[in-house]
């Protein structure tokens, strides 16, 4: 292979590396941002009020 041919596909190696690795971090903090927010109980159908407060 020629000099600008192996540039090239190095080149095209690194987008496909820096696009996966920002496309993991994106998901992998939405995915924690969903997992960290309060979700509803059976009992009381609302998780996110004080216990005090709670019927």
């Amino acid at each position: 292979m020629c000099p600008f041919c192996i540039g090239t596909a190095v080149w095209i190696a690194a987008g496909a590396v820096t696009t996966g690795g920002v496309s993991a971090i994106a998901i992998t903090k939405l995915w924690n941002k969903k997992s960290r927010e309060p979700q509803p109980t059976a009992l009381t159908g609302d998780s996110s009020a004080p216990p005090s407060q709670r019927s």
